[in-house]
């Protein structure tokens, strides 16, 4: 009865039935792309601008339909949405950039917009519905 296996249904003499747990391949755990500076802000920049357009898409029926300044809807979607990007970013440098990016579109957008708020205006202009039913 010489050697490590087991003359019952040659098998080791540890083995159990069911999954193998044991040493098997070494789990690989995908490692983060190490944070290059210049292209991760210059990415961060970019997508924090073309989600504050997103937003603003976003804001203005929001604003028209229950009647409230444009910055206010503006401001808490775009807070809404960093807090969750701060949130997905976990320990990546990239991903505090792009969550520290869209922090500062959030504020410098819903300052720009609380400046313009006189000027920008919802209801119809030159629009005078007696005088399209009396010409016809």
């Amino acid at each position: 009865m010489g050697g490590k296996r087991s003359p019952i249904r040659s098998q080791a003499p540890r083995w159990r039935p069911g999954r193998y747990r044991g040493r098997g391949r070494a789990k690989r755990r995908d490692r983060p792309r190490p944070f290059d500076p210049v292209p991760d802000t210059l990415i961060a920049a970019g997508c924090s601008l073309l989600a504050g357009l997103v937003v603003c898409v976003i804001a203005v029926p929001l604003a028209a339909t229950y009647r409230i300044p444009l910055y206010a809807p503006f401001a808490v979607v775009m807070l809404l949405l960093t807090a969750i990007t701060y949130r997905v970013a976990g320990r990546d440098k990239a991903g505090w950039v792009m969550a520290g990016a869209m922090a500062l579109v959030c504020v410098l957008g819903a300052t720009a917009l609380y400046i313009a708020r006189d000027e920008i205006r919802f209801t119809p202009r030159h629009h005078h519905p007696a005088k399209a039913a009396s010409a016809r």
